[in-house]
């Protein structure tokens, strides 16, 4: 649950520690409530961060060593609260797991006593004989236990479906007639003999003929090409339809009956097998042609030809026990995305992107967007890029609020998180795993808003790993999810006010 932050070099050793001040915020506002599970947590993940993650960011050695001591001293004050809160928080603990059992029994119970016969055969567990496994097959008392357990349980619906497909292929299988052993024999990788005969070696009547390939090569060379083939397939004369071995049959796909050359066999047996009505002759298909690989050259790629993949649904909130998966709430005010899109009207109609940081506040575990902060920023129609970032610290500090995220436009393109959206995105999530990005789209009118963030663990360790810059496509995270979706833990709020500071 205390959530390990990796390491990495390309943000500056005092981005850590300013996750560590807002992680030290955050415990102080669960000790005034008396929340001690979630103040035990955060007290390890700043153990976590201080003593395990930036030690070994590149510049920890080069960093001012009275800062450094400063912070290995509240790393020791945080230990020794966590020693005093550990055995009243393993009891809390407890108690949440307790509550949580206490709670699915009833589901346990109801799958239980649900009869799973009444729908489709059941398997009947343990066996009745010791010995053997016996299956046995209940059928449905009465319609009316039937239509309850249709009610009561998820599975009535597939159930019943099963039932009618299997009813549907036992009318298909008694109406079709069964094939003849000779249909069989024919269509059977092991030939006519099947598993009890032996191997005969190929066919005779039956050649494989590949094509000389004469639209691929000059019409000088096919001369050379049917030598070369007639070669292959050529017999000694002292072999007067004889076979050394087996494997040299099954090689040579010959058994000696086959034509060869005018001046290697004799004028009857030439005109024998060209009386043979039986001779069958298969032309295999030309090989396809091969695309060759050649190397791209570099440039630069337009982002909307390298949308990421479209969002993943939003993942069910966990209620109950937390875990590692698991976020705070955090609420949104009904009006910050038309105050935004006011706000960045200018830039829009001058096809100019404009972005907005979210800031709040946190109070009985839920995190709250409070103030909307516009910093200086260049724009482009598909970049935004954030100026003088001291300045938003330095509001947020003052206000005492929380970095919740980020928002920006897209004036002319769809609403979507882009390559260099989601890295910009990764320094706020791995700020705070609540943190939110929303996109305004509002020439989308299928999807004029979303509000995103990456997954994780998948969605994060990609972008981690991704030394790309400028838009660029990522690969699939290892664990099949995908690398960005709508958030679950995200509610919106009429009754949340907005500020508004604009730096610009």
């Amino acid at each position: 649950m205390a959530r390990k932050v990796e390491i990495d070099n390309r943000y500056p050793l005092r981005f850590y520690f300013r996750i560590a001040d807002n992680l030290l915020k955050q415990a102080s506002i669960y000790r005034e409530e008396k929340n001690i599970v979630d103040l035990y947590v955060i007290l390890l993940r700043f153990s976590s961060l201080v003593s395990e993650t930036i030690p070994c960011h590149r510049d920890y050695q080069t960093f001012p060593p009275k800062e450094r001591s400063t912070y290995r001293k509240k790393l020791l004050k945080v230990l020794d609260e966590l020693e005093s809160l550990k055995p009243e928080a393993q009891h809390l603990v407890n108690k949440l797991n307790e509550a949580q059992a206490v709670s699915q029994l009833p589901q346990l119970e109801c799958l239980e006593g649900t009869s799973y016969g009444l729908g489709t055969p059941s398997l009947e567990w343990p066996p009745v004989n010791n010995n053997s496994l016996s299956i046995n097959i209940r059928q449905p008392s009465s319609l009316t236990s039937q239509s309850s357990w249709k009610y009561n349980n998820d599975y009535s619906r597939v159930s019943t479906n099963t039932t009618q497909i299997d009813k549907q292929f036992q009318k298909l299988s008694l109406n079709m007639p069964l094939p003849n052993k000779e249909t069989l024999s024919r269509h059977s990788f092991l030939g006519p003999n099947g598993l009890q005969g032996q191997w005969l070696g190929p066919t005779a009547k039956v050649k494989v003929q590949y094509p000389s390939s004469t639209g691929l090569i000059p019409t000088e060379n096919s001369g050379l090409n049917q030598v070369v083939q007639t070669d292959i397939v050529a017999v000694k004369d002292g072999d007067q339809g004889g076979i050394k071995s087996t494997m040299e049959s099954v090689l040579s796909l010959d058994d000696g009956v086959w034509p060869r050359p005018a001046q290697e066999l004799g004028p009857s047996l030439i005109n024998e097998i060209r009386e043979d009505p039986f001779e069958l002759v298969i032309n295999q298909p030309s090989p396809p042609p091969v695309l060759a690989r050649v190397q791209p050259e570099y440039a630069p790629i337009p982002p909307s030809k390298v949308a990421d993949p479209r969002p993943g649904p939003a993942k069910p909130s966990v209620d109950g026990m937390p875990s590692s998966n698991s976020y705070q709430h955090l609420h949104v005010p009904v009006k910050l995305m038309d105050d935004f899109l006011r706000l960045a009207r200018a830039n829009t109609e001058k096809n100019l992107e404009t972005c907005g940081i979210l800031a709040g506040s946190l109070k009985n575990k839920v995190f709250h967007i409070t103030t909307l902060i516009v910093p200086k920023q260049e724009s482009t129609s598909d970049s935004c890029q954030t100026l003088n970032e001291e300045e938003v610290f330095e509001v947020q500090d003052r206000l005492s609020l929380f970095s919740l995220g980020w928002i920006h436009t897209h004036p002319s393109q769809t609403c979507f998180m882009s390559s260099v959206d989601l890295h910009t995105h990764y320094s706020y999530q791995i700020m705070l795993p609540e943190a939110i990005a929303i996109v305004m789209a509002p020439t989308d009118t299928s999807s004029p808003h979303g509000i995103f963030h990456l997954s994780d663990p998948g969605g994060v360790s990609v972008i981690r790993n991704c030394d790309q810059r400028g838009f660029h496509p990522h690969e699939e995270p290892l664990d099949g999810t995908p690398i960005y979706e709508h958030c679950s833990h995200v509610f919106i709020n009429s009754n949340l006010r907005i500020d508004v500071v604009d730096l610009r």
